[in-house]
């Protein structure tokens, strides 16, 4: 499947932003191939698209962290009620603080400028002219661009209904070891207090 192939590639760009090589800046591109790859990424949307991508991440931890940090501390059997009243307070404060900031941050980037500096070697090495040509074409049909409007919003429907499985396997798989690694604990205690009242007899 080319297109999704190709749209999974984009994504990586983007996630590649924020830790890539300067190696990849090194590399010597045609001045033709350069301007393909920036006609490409112009077709695909440019900087929208990968904003409206931070913006679907923000707005999944904005929705779920908190949820997941809720049910957890909803879970903890050794808490009170007030105390879990002021802890979940307390998380929903530091989620908007870290959301703020988030969006401050990502305000700050000169988005267009680092997925041309991460995007250009990247198509450069995996894609040819006539490749590039080609996606360009696609890019521009009403499927190509129905799919990058429904990317974001498909996106993070997707994240959801993973969260919406995920979240209780991993609350009980966290629950399970923790109460597992308290058991070998009280067991090593044990054995340890047994050894040592052994020793004084």
């Amino acid at each position: 499947m080319p297109k999704l192939t190709h749209k999974f590639l984009f994504l990586t760009t983007f996630i590649f932003l924020f830790g890539c090589s300067s190696a990849f800046a090194q590399q010597i591109i045609s001045a033709e191939k350069q301007a393909l790859i920036k006609e490409l990424l112009e077709s695909m949307g440019g900087p929208k698209t990968s904003i409206d991508i931070m913006e679907t991440m923000i707005a999944f931890q904005e929705q779920e962290v908190p949820n997941m940090m809720a049910a957890l501390i909803d879970g903890d059997k050794n808490l009170t009620l007030a105390e879990k009243i002021e802890i979940r307070q307390a998380t929903a404060d530091s989620a908007k603080r870290i959301t703020k900031r988030t969006r401050d941050f990502f305000t700050s980037l000169n988005i267009s400028q680092m997925i041309e500096e991460v995007s250009y070697p990247l198509y450069d090495k995996n894609f040819s002219e006539s490749e590039i040509r080609d996606l360009i074409a696609f890019y521009r049909t009403p499927t190509g661009q129905r799919i990058i409007s429904v990317m974001p919003k498909l996106m993070m429907d997707a994240m959801v209904a993973f969260s919406e499985k995920f979240t209780p396997k991993m609350q009980e798989f966290f629950k399970q070891t923790a109460e597992e690694e308290l058991a070998a604990l009280k067991q090593k205690l044990q054995t340890g207090k047994s050894k040592k009242a052994n020793i004084k007899s």
